[in-house]
């Protein structure tokens, strides 16, 4: 990892807002879909057998001998030794053991089971016939191609395909059912470009997405867009051709028309050079993103269907120019921004402690935590934090784990590509795995599995090139 020497200048917008009205627009519902194509032993007693007398059942003739046999536990040879007796002969016999076969169900992972957690459920990461109840998924841009979609179940692989329709920038959430999808059309259609589009997959049908449709009349967007779930009921926010922020909510599949996320005051519709990012939390939603001045501001909706509130600064210090801050809700309830200051290109953290509405003082991540992209940031099921960034001066992909907000460990290195990377994406671990990554290198999508902070080698996502945007990626349930 290379520290920075030369860091750019993010010329400040001036702020500025307008007190003009959003349009209302309708949301339509998805369609038809795209079809994919997806891709006991035994054992020896391990008691050496010892010589065994047996009455003959013939007669002899001559001098009668006493013949043993010793058979070997693990090679299964034997050898005879023969000295001469007066009355009887003796002959060996050797006893073999077997295992019993595989029971799922008993809590144990045996012969070819990928997992038993003994408890029978539909609802968690292994399914009651003790294969992967969990997936990864991810969708990324192919500029004016269609857009790929992948999943990755554990035990199975990779299995991938398109979209209906190109994208630039895609958002992944999960949802009760599956999963939600929006993107930016990248301009195979002239006409559509910029277009915010949208598309749903279903754990009930996992090979399938339906087709791209649009989330409504004129949503046409510069950034984003993000997207976050609570319940049955899911957020869009994005960055309008006007740089003003704008939010829809998707509910019975439907999408209710464009409204302004505001600013300092609810008729003043706040400003920015890029689109913010959501954080769900356990009913409430935060949407984070950075001022025309390079500070971070903050507004929370109470409810999935609820009003936001009037924006409020965040406390960090340091100006964070025109990059999105990454955002999450920990299993407290509090929000932890992750963000790069401009300063000196360091990854930063606060965390607003939301019973107290109180924020912490910033921690820098690490003296060479370094980069000039955006964030990828997850909160896993117990807590533990990771971190995920480009290189500021490299095409490395580098990332950092952490137990509290001021509590990291030391930053390590999940691949130094030779070809030219974006930013990647970080979503919870499948399975048997903390924590997956995927990254674009190249226009190749390479996979990453993380546990603790011991990264695999990464492993190109069969049929997955051509890629020209950051991915998106998420974790959702397969049974239940």
């Amino acid at each position: 990892m290379h520290r920075a020497r030369v860091l750019p200048v993010v010329a400040l917008l001036s702020v500025h807002c307008a007190d003009e009205p959003a349009n209302g627009f309708s949301g339509t519902s998805a369609g038809t879909t795209q079809q994919i194509t997806n891709p006991q032993s035994s054992f020896p007693d391990p008691t050496t057998a010892g010589p065994t007398t047996t009455e003959p059942t013939g007669t002899t003739t001559g001098e009668p001998t006493i013949s043993s046999t010793t058979t070997d536990a693990l090679t299964g040879s034997s050898t005879a030794d023969s000295t001469t007796s007066t009355s009887t002969t003796s002959t060996s016999t050797t006893s073999t053991a077997t295992t019993s076969p595989p029971v799922c169900g008993d809590g144990v992972v045996e012969g070819d089971e990928l997992c038993d957690d003994g408890d029978g459920g539909e609802d968690d990461a292994c399914l009651a016939d003790c294969t992967a109840g969990q997936a990864l998924l991810v969708l990324a841009g192919a500029g004016t191609q269609p857009a790929l979609f992948a999943r990755f179940v554990p035990g199975v692989g990779w299995s991938s395909g398109q979209l209906s329709a190109d994208l630039g920038e895609t958002a992944l959430v999960a949802t009760p059912g599956g999963a939600l999808g929006a993107g930016r059309r990248a301009g195979a259609d002239v006409d559509a470009e910029n277009e915010l589009v949208w598309t749903t997959w279903s754990k009930g049908q996992p090979d399938e997405w339906t087709d791209l449709d649009p989330v409504g009349a004129f949503g046409f967007a510069v950034d984003g867009p993000g997207l976050a779930a609570v319940g049955d009921t899911a957020t869009l926010a994005f960055l309008g051709t006007d740089f003003k922020h704008y939010t829809a909510v998707l509910t019975d599949g439907a999408w209710a028309p464009f409204g302004p996320l505001p600013a300092g005051m609810p008729q003043i519709q706040a400003f920015g050079p890029s689109a913010a990012a959501l954080a769900p939390g356990m009913v409430e939603t935060y949407a984070v993103y950075a001022g025309d001045n390079g500070q971070i501001y903050y507004s929370l909706k109470s409810s999935p269907g609820g009003a936001w509130q009037p924006s409020m600064q965040a406390p960090p210090p340091m100006i964070v120019g025109a990059l999105t801050p990454a955002a999450v809700v920990d299993a407290m309830g509090d929000l932890l921004l992750a963000y790069v200051r401009q300063v000196d290109g360091k990854i930063a953290v606060v965390k607003l402690l939301t019973p107290q509405n109180a924020w912490t003082v910033e921690t820098v991540v690490d003296d060479l935590a370094i980069t000039s992209s955006e964030l990828a940031f997850v909160v896993t099921e117990n807590g533990t934090l990771y971190l995920a960034w480009k290189g500021y001066d490299n095409d490395g992909i580098y990332a950092v784990r952490g137990s509290e907000h001021d509590d990291w460990g030391a930053p390590f290195t999940v691949a130094e590509p030779a070809t030219v990377s974006l930013p990647p994406a970080l979503a919870r671990g499948v399975v048997d795995a903390h924590a997956e990554l995927v990254y674009v290198t190249g226009g190749a999508l390479q996979h990453v599995r993380i546990v603790d902070e011991d990264p695999s080698a990464p492993a190109p996502v069969p049929g997955a090139t051509g890629l020209k945007s950051r991915p998106a990626a998420v974790r959702v349930q397969l049974g239940g």
